[in-house]
């Protein structure tokens, strides 16, 4: 039996396409996926580096977890994501607040636009083409990880963020 560090996991989808797509590497006599935890645990006798590449070809990584290093349950439960998280959600929500302004507060609530933009519809434009686009960059993990799950047939729960954000 052997333990796996999976990366890219973000939901039960995900974890059921590397089950499926380890289940089927020539060896692999069974396949246990732990989203919580980012880790898999194989066994059989399939060497290691087919059990990656199948990882990898679903589109996510993997690499063999150190054995003798020990670490502490409080390490396992730490959240790791969430800080990172809230930090791309208050910056977009910055963002999003100053192209409100500029996308709908002249015209809803009638505040006063900048003497350059009343009669430059263009410049407003370019202003909220760029303020949507810097966005969409803050949080383009979802596009990645949306696009690599398409791409290898198994769209998740990203795809839908991305794609609903997207339009």
């Amino acid at each position: 039996m052997r333990q796996y560090d999976i990366t890219g996991m973000s939901c039960a989808a995900c974890s059921a396409r590397i089950e499926k797509a380890v289940s089927a590497v020539a060896g692999v006599s069974a396949c246990c996926v732990n989203l919580l935890m980012n880790s898999m645990t194989v066994e059989g006798t399939a060497a290691d580096t087919a059990v990656i590449q199948a990882v990898e070809n679903a589109g996510y990584g993997a690499s063999v977890k150190k054995e003798g290093v020990v670490s502490s349950s409080a390490d396992w439960f730490k959240d790791r994501e969430t800080p990172a998280i809230r930090k791309r959600l208050l910056v977009s929500l910055g963002i999003l607040l100053v192209l409100m302004y500029f996308s709908m507060g002249h015209t809803m609530l009638a505040l006063p636009l900048p003497a350059f933009f009343e009669n430059s519809p263009s410049a407003l434009g370019i202003v909220q083409a760029v303020l949507s686009a810097a966005v969409l960059l803050i949080n383009k993990r979802f596009f990645v990880s949306g696009a690599k799950s398409v791409w290898h047939g198994a769209p998740n729960m990203d795809a839908l963020v991305s794609l609903g954000s997207g339009i």
